[in-house]
């Protein structure tokens, strides 16, 4: 009876195994970038659309309406932050600043919030050097 237990638990095991590993693999081959991605769940909160992240060599993204954009500008120096404004609010909301948080980085960013298309700018604002030079990224929203 112990032999056929242990079978019976290596025979689970080993399936379990191969389900997981079936599971990671993506039978799908990438034919060229996207600019966002949804993760399905059964659970709590439904379908996740990931964020579209951009950045200085990165300026356009076309996007949902309510899908996350953010602006990776690097770490800002000590005392100061990236501001984002937009040219078109009716399409693209900014909803926060890029800022170092504790030991931490958090990105400027916003959200799509109707159709059409937004400019961008992102800026340095330091505490001592005043504005830097700004970077335009380019938001189509469909």
């Amino acid at each position: 009876m112990k032999i056929r237990s242990l079978a019976v638990a290596g025979v689970v095991t080993l399936s379990v195994a191969a389900l997981a590993v079936a599971g990671c693999s993506d039978s799908k081959k990438d034919s060229g970038s996207s600019s966002s991605s949804t993760v399905s769940g059964g659970g709590i909160g439904g379908n996740v659309t990931a964020p579209v992240i951009l950045n200085p060599n990165n300026t356009s993204a076309t996007v949902k309406v309510g899908q996350i954009v953010t602006f990776d500008m690097g770490q800002p120096a000590s005392g100061g932050s990236f501001v984002a404004t937009s040219d078109n609010t009716k399409v693209f909301e900014v909803t926060s600043e890029g800022k170092s948080v504790g030991t931490s980085t958090q990105n400027a960013g916003g959200k799509a919030v109707g159709t059409g298309v937004a400019k961008v700018s992102v800026v340095f604002k330091g505490s001592m050097n005043g504005m830097g030079t700004p970077t335009t990224f380019t938001i189509t929203v469909q």
